[in-house]
């Protein structure tokens, strides 16, 4: 992969002049696992940055890499099992290939996570205001007396009623929106300076899931947290998210603002993404169109663009170019995609884009 094609955020010129390299910098991360049926490449060639105070949101059917990804960040993968490759800087730390030791050291206290399913991720065992203070005191070395303290102070934070007597409470005790506010007061215990967010707002109704958006927001704003949001679900990438990531079988396929990918998407997955969802926002009742076909198996990845087995633009381009060839990470005026097709142009003829790759311009 070639690094000055890719949308990795400021240039270096911006760099330097905002006062040095972006909070989180992941360089051409590669995430392989070995299986009984062979190996998985979970994750190719993923390149991104995030400034401080910034949401970047990352989108993607199940199986696109997104998890796999924060993961990789927080180095929470079995390394006996699983090959890590590229860089992941967090403040100018790498991160690939730190010992253990280290990346306990910054769990918590510099980047944390909450998991998508709170109920698993808290131990049925203890009670909220314990598991919460024992995060606390791992990483502060303070008493038991003030890290109970700590444990009722976030509670109240996440809005939690009633934290003093909430805390003795077991996870089970809790409804499922309370429960990921748990999990949110844990992950902001130590006042990570990086939340990952997977799915935060799964499985919760609406009402519930505007509180925990509206909460990620008010604690990124007093705290100047840098979130990585992973989700599914367009709607609130719209709602919160600064700068988006579309990933597909491992890959970015199409990096920019909130407002260039949503409103002006250029990749056809990105934009078949968008049509399989209402919108809210048009008077005009346009009927849905989803994703044809199936996420492929990583297993098996489809050669040249692994979505253009799926791929309904794929016939605009002549000699089975889309399965012969795979496109590069290209950006232009901070929106990057990975695409045949033209960027400026997406319903660009072939004789169009034959014209643009004879004069030596990457479509």
């Amino acid at each position: 992969m070639n690094p000055a094609t890719v949308n990795t955020g400021p240039s270096t010129d911006d760099r330097a002049a905002g006062g040095g390299a972006p909070f989180l910098d992941v360089r051409d991360l590669s995430v392989r696992f070995s299986t009984e049926d062979g190996p998985v490449q979970a994750v190719d060639g993923l390149s991104f940055s995030l400034e401080r105070g910034r949401t970047l949101g990352i989108v993607g059917e199940s199986g696109s890499g997104k998890s796999v990804t924060s993961l990789a960040v927080l180095g929470l993968h079995d390394r006996a099992r699983t090959r890590v490759g590229g860089s992941i800087r967090l403040d100018g730390v790498e991160l690939v290939g730190a010992d253990e030791a280290r990346l306990r050291g910054l769990r918590g206290s510099r980047m944390a996570m909450v998991f998508q399913d709170a109920l698993t991720a808290l131990s049925p065992y203890y009670s909220v205001g314990d598991q919460i203070a024992e995060t606390y005191r791992r990483h502060t070395r303070c008493s038991r007396r003030a890290a109970g303290e700590r444990a009722v102070q976030m509670l109240a934070l996440v809005g939690i009623p009633s934290p003093q007597t909430r805390a003795k409470d077991y996870p089970h005790q809790f409804s499922g929106g309370m429960r990921q506010r748990v999990m949110i007061a844990m992950a902001l215990c130590c006042d990570p300076d990086l939340l990952i967010a997977d799915e935060p707002t799964t499985a919760l109704d609406v009402t519930v899931q505007a509180q925990i958006l509206e909460l990620l927001a008010e604690v990124q704003q007093q705290f100047h947290t840098s979130i990585v949001l992973i989700t599914h679900d367009l709607g609130v990438i719209a709602g919160i998210a600064d700068d988006v990531l579309v990933m597909y079988a491992g890959r970015s396929v199409e990096h920019g603002s909130v407002t260039q990918v949503l409103a002006e998407p250029r990749h056809p997955y990105t934009r078949g993404l968008l049509e399989s969802v209402p919108r809210l926002d048009s008077a005009v009742d346009v009927p849905l169109k989803p994703v044809p076909g199936s996420p492929p198996s990583l297993l098996a990845v489809p050669g040249g663009c692994a979505f253009h087995p799926r791929c309904q633009s794929r016939a605009q381009l002549p000699d089975d170019l889309c399965g012969r060839l795979r496109p590069e990470l290209v950006a232009e005026g901070g929106h990057a995609v990975a695409c045949h097709l033209s960027a400026a142009d997406p319903l660009a003829t072939p004789e169009s884009n034959d014209t643009r790759r004879n004069q030596g311009t990457t479509p």
